[in-house]
């Protein structure tokens, strides 16, 4: 397999409408909105950007097997598609359960004396996992990748698009925990942190169940 040359020139105009679709389609409501918004609710500032770094870092899964054409194969493949929306569906409708769960703060928590090491994996954990085990997010850059970008465009620049991608993702999900993880969001949050976790676990079931009966072509 030979790379491709690095082209002279990269289309700019092609870039900047990759990067434009892309910001609309991280604004677009989704599980990896929801997780960013209730790990920064729940445990600051620090771990929504860590949980903007996880999905960042899953988006990147995404890219290397578009580039690979693998994302063909989870489209078309029913065996394939139905095994990752499964796997996917599963761990939303998971952290949903574990949500509803939630109890009064003035409850004892065992998490509450667990290192801030170990709270930071965990966010970052669950920013990747969530990104990653989303099928929707693999026909998003089949799509994008087939139909919005030239197919003759450069491995090197398709790549610079992937990563383009990548740092939009950090960026706005990071400025997103920035904002919500004030201390008067925060604190307006504890007010009524389990009734509003409970909420959340209701929309991450729903995206769950929405997600498991998901058509490969719609």
């Amino acid at each position: 397999m030979t790379l491709d040359p690095i082209p002279v020139s990269i289309d700019w105009t092609a870039w900047a409408m990759v990067a434009g679709i892309n910001i609309l389609a991280i604004l677009s409501p989704g599980p990896d909105f929801a997780i960013t918004l209730r790990n920064t609710l729940a445990r600051g500032i620090r771990a929504g950007v860590l949980t903007a770094l996880g999905i960042a870092c899953g988006l990147s899964v995404h890219v290397l097997y578009t580039l690979a054409g693998l994302s063909v194969v989870i489209a078309q493949s029913a065996v394939v598609f139905t095994l990752f929306k499964v796997l996917g569906a599963a761990y939303l409708i998971w952290i949903g359960a574990q949500a509803l769960r939630a109890q009064p703060r003035g409850e004892s928590d065992p998490s509450a004396d667990t290192a801030p090491a170990m709270r930071g994996r965990a966010a970052f954990l669950s920013g990747f996992l969530t990104n990653v085990l989303n099928p929707k997010v693999a026909l998003y850059f089949l799509a994008l990748f087939t139909q919005v970008i030239d197919p003759e465009t450069s491995l090197t620049e398709k790549s610079l698009y992937g990563a383009t991608m990548m740092l939009e993702t950090a960026l706005v999900f990071s400025t997103i925990a920035l904002l919500v993880g004030q201390p008067p969001m925060r604190r307006a949050y504890q007010r009524a942190a389990h009734w509003i976790d409970r909420v959340v676990g209701v929309v991450f079931v729903g995206l769950g169940l929405r997600l498991a009966f998901a058509r490969a072509i719609e």
